[in-house]
């Protein structure tokens, strides 16, 4: 776990670095990739955790719960291409919570590998 917690919090926080510059260099089409850029690791990180037997903190919890089911969406979208009105405002409300998500998620990561930091 303490080699998996460094090596995901600096992951976290390169795709966190790297997300908003792609919003600021590509334009419109940057605002979408920066929630893939940023969103990608995210779930695949969250999804790695979610196997391991620690406990959970509340911060990852909420981020699962309110995550997950835009990723869902997004797919259902991509297979589906309609959608109906809930899943569209859904999709809207994630539009503004889901950077501060981001950021809350990168935060948890941290506090998962301090405790690790310092038997370094």
């Amino acid at each position: 776990m303490k080699t998996f917690a460094k090596y995901d919090y600096y992951i976290q926080l390169f795709f966190i670095i790297i997300g908003p510059q792609a919003f600021i260099f590509s334009g419109l089409s940057g605002f979408v990739l920066f929630y893939f850029i940023v969103g990608t690791p995210q779930l695949v990180s969250f999804l790695i955790k979610l196997f391991f037997k620690t406990k959970k903190s509340p911060l990852y919890i909420a981020y699962g719960i309110v995550i997950i089911p835009v990723w869902i969406i997004v797919a259902i979208l991509f297979t589906e291409k309609h959608i109906n009105d809930f899943f569209g405002y859904v999709l809207m409300a994630a539009l503004l919570y889901s950077p501060v998500m981001a950021a809350a998620y990168v935060y948890d990561c941290y506090n998962i590998y301090k405790p690790y930091k310092s038997q370094l």
